[in-house]
């Protein structure tokens, strides 16, 4: 029976010590050969079911939203998923509209292609026990990484967006921003950090981002291959039109040496013997492609097409209006207050995605200023470039009129 004892107690230590072992792991973790501490801990719920259990680990603890964003030192974002799945459809949507909620509209557009490459990275159908790391890497960018696989790295400027949906002005929950923060008053900590350390992802869900990796980076440059046959194909073509035209102003100026001899020879055969002028078929030279005049006609019809497709997107802000000037304002519009003109600056790719914007004028009502630019984003993709534009991006600017509201 004392040995049957003793071999439960030496189980029970064991079991004990591991779990001791595993929350140690979870407190301190090594990145990029640097020791970085978790900051704190919350659980991010929507509907009322948990979705992630998040841990923010910074190069020292600190509970000051502004310091942690703005330090230039090595930091992890790490979500384990609760839910025993969550469609990548949806979830592609969320971080973009958390990204936008907590940050300044202008500058998430100024990162427009690094926020949509952010989405589209996390935008996975992810399941229980899922670990998603994402770094700040200074010098080097935002690593992200799925069940331990490097899946993408983008611009640095993207992390303190990413940051923010945390502990910006519109976090989960202020009990989930004080949790980040490291209050440990709002829940029981030490059971959240055992959940915490608990959770690994499952081998086959390993095995699958880590083939999913290689499979990205495959088609990364099998993406990059075609990107620079294309602008090879295209410098040919704009080498065999250069040579087309060149031919074309060879010919002409053969032409006109010819029908200067053939005048001058005909003068001298007039005023020798007069015979009749026999007119000579003038030949016109017919261009390489699209004349400037018809590329400006493009480019104009394009971006009429632009302000077209972005104009049902945009949705008058009535509730913040009203917050910030009561409903007073809406009955008696103002223009400055609640309607104006807005102009802004906008570059979409070929493909007309989003590549970035920027506030030209303002309406002089920031809320207004920021729903014009927010829709800009929700427009996305705008129609694709005309084929015959040589661009590789095209970059207008939009005059948006706002219109006082109707009550």
């Amino acid at each position: 029976m004392k040995k049957v004892t003793l071999f439960l107690s030496t189980l029970l230590f064991i079991a004990i010590s591991g779990g001791s072992g595993l929350v140690k792991a979870a407190e301190q973790i090594n990145v990029e050969g640097s020791t970085l501490q978790l900051n704190g801990l919350a659980v991010h719920s929507e509907l009322r079911q948990e979705w992630f259990l998040n841990g923010l680990y910074l190069s020292s603890k600190s509970d000051d939203p502004e310091e942690i964003i703005n330090s230039p030192m090595l930091k992890r974002m790490q979500i384990k998923v609760l839910a025993d799945e969550l469609p990548g459809r949806r979830l592609k949507r969320f971080w973009i509209e958390r990204i936008k909620n907590n940050n300044e509209a202008s500058l998430v557009l100024e990162n427009a292609k690094g926020v949509r490459e952010l989405a589209d990275t996390l935008g996975q159908d992810f399941a229980a026990g899922d670990t998603i790391n994402i770094d700040f890497v200074p010098g080097q960018g935002t690593v992200i990484q799925i069940n331990g696989a490097v899946v993408n790295t983008i611009d640095e400027d993207i992390f303190p967006l990413m940051l923010n949906t945390w502990i910006g002005e519109r976090p989960p929950s202020s009990e989930f921003k004080d949790s980040i923060l490291g209050s440990q008053s709002a829940v029981n900590y030490s059971d959240l950090l055992a959940k915490f350390s608990s959770i690994s992802p499952a081998s086959s869900r390993v095995s699958l981002f880590d083939q999913a990796a290689q499979a990205a980076k495959a088609e990364e440059e099998r993406m990059q291959r075609e990107e620079e046959e294309r602008m090879q194909r295209e410098e040919e073509e704009r080498m065999q039109r250069e040579e087309e035209r060149q031919r074309q102003a060879e010919l002409a100026a053969e032409r006109e040496q010819q029908q200067a001899q053939e005048q001058a020879q005909q003068q001298q055969e007039k005023e020798a013997e007069p015979k009749q002028e026999v007119k000579q078929p003038v030949v016109e030279e017919v261009p390489a492609g699209p004349t400037e005049e018809e590329l400006a006609a493009m480019r104009s019809s394009y971006n009429a097409a632009i302000r077209s497709h972005y104009v049902p997107f945009f949705q008058y802000p009535v509730q913040e209006i009203m917050r910030r000037h009561g409903k007073s304002a809406l009955l008696n519009p103002r223009k400055g207050r609640t309607h104006g003109e807005v102009t802004i600056q906008l570059e979409v790719d070929r493909d007309g995605e989003l590549v970035g914007g920027s506030l030209v004028s303002s309406s002089g009502e920031k809320i207004l200023d920021d729903a014009v630019m927010s829709a800009l984003f929700d427009a996305v993709p705008y129609p694709a470039m005309p084929e015959e534009l040589p661009e590789e991006s095209f970059n207008t600017t939009l005059p948006i009129s706002i219109p006082a509201p109707q009550m």
